[in-house]
């Protein structure tokens, strides 16, 4: 695969190999092969990406400049689950800790929990 994001490190989850480029470009790949299994583009993902995707409990997230927060659920076939638009640019890669997601956005801090 010759198409590597400029920040965003790859995230391995679940045999699967994700990379999300600017533009709101996310690659599914066979982590052996490098054979693409699927590729699209985010809903409003025009911005670029500089944080890392992460992911738990089969769902990844990815936030972008722009503060757009995509639930995407995990799998070669990876589907859109839900779109959360915050009203600050994100730069930094959320944490995962205690069934809780922090966010920081160039403004917030924020903490997400059920």
């Amino acid at each position: 695969y010759r198409s590597l994001p400029d920040v965003p490190s790859p995230l391995l989850y679940q045999d699967v190999l994700y990379i999300v480029r600017d533009g709101g470009i996310l690659t599914s790949l066979d982590p052996a092969t490098g054979e693409v299994l699927h590729q699209g583009r985010l809903p409003l993902g025009t911005h670029a990406y500089y944080a890392s995707p992460i992911a738990a409990a089969g769902k990844l997230y990815l936030a972008s400049e722009g503060g757009t927060v995509t639930v995407v659920r995990a799998g070669a076939q990876w589907e859109v689950l839900a779109t959360n638009v915050l009203d600050e640019e994100c730069y930094a890669t959320p944490v995962l800790a205690d069934r809780r997601i922090y966010l920081r956005t160039s403004a917030s801090l924020y903490c997400f929990a059920r």
